[in-house]
């Protein structure tokens, strides 16, 4: 490698240090007005003051709501026609993420409430990691991990929503849309659409792994509709002993 092509990893590396610490910076935010909700919109007291206070943040939450999902298709929209055109649809997909999670949040906090919140203290961490998984680690353990978290997520729903709740069917087709993105790059060469932007797997990735995460996710979310939601309890356990296995894996790969 001459210096032109380390100097060019360098600055991509920059790059991608940098969008990864944006991803990590917005989560803090996030995770800052989690805090605030959960202490001015959940754990409200009964003064007038704060009774006001709890029903504004609730129509703050549901006008986000449906403002995010706006963002979201017009996001959709966008990055289809740049798509077409040719271009790089970074921005784009960026802002998808951003409304995507706006919408969740907003979408959880007022159906599920508490128990809603208190996931999603955790959840948003989660998502900062992901960011440093995909822009820093191997790609094939992000999508991994991806799967595996909404299959842990699936678990959750189906605890505290019931099998067959749209949240949890829709964990479900996250997993089968997941899974069949994962074909489709398997037999293109790691490309999901054409374009330098599209090559979102190196070309001689493995797929095992991923694939058996989509299985093992619809398994575990299949088991726990199938005997209780109790069950879903211990099964997260499960779930989250998979991912560290998948961590370990991967990082001896990278060895």
């Amino acid at each position: 490698m001459d210096y032109n092509e380390r100097e060019a990893q360098r600055r991509q590396e920059d790059r991608d240090l940098n969008r990864a610490l944006i991803w990590v910076g917005a989560a803090i935010v996030l995770e800052f007005l989690l805090v605030l909700v959960n202490k001015y919109y959940i754990n409200f007291r009964t003064t007038p003051e704060s009774i006001n206070l709890a029903l504004a943040i609730s129509a703050a939450l549901n006008g986000l709501r449906w403002v995010s999902l706006a963002a979201l298709a017009a996001c959709v929209v966008w990055t289809a026609l740049r798509l077409k055109q040719g271009g790089q649809a970074g921005l784009q997909l960026s802002l998808a993420a951003v409304s995507t999670a706006l919408y969740f949040c907003a979408q959880i906090t007022l159906v599920f409430q508490e128990s809603g919140v208190r996931m999603l203290f955790w959840l948003v961490p989660a998502w900062a990691a992901l960011a440093l998984v995909y822009y820093l680690y191997q790609r094939e353990f992000f999508l991994s991990a991806l799967v595996s978290g909404v299959g842990v997520l699936g678990l959750w729903f189906v605890r505290h929503a019931g099998a067959s709740s749209v949240y949890t069917i829709g964990a479900v087709a996250v997993i089968l849309v997941l899974a069949v993105m994962m074909l489709w790059m398997k037999g293109h060469g790691g490309r999901l659409f054409p374009g330098a932007a599209g090559q979102l797997l190196p070309a001689e990735a493995g797929y095992p792994l991923m694939l058996l995460s989509c299985v093992i996710s619809l398994a575990a979310i299949a088991i726990a509709a199938f005997v209780g939601g109790a069950l879903s309890y211990y099964l997260l356990y499960a779930m989250v002993a998979w991912l560290f296995a998948l961590l370990v894996y991967y990082t001896v790969k990278m060895m």
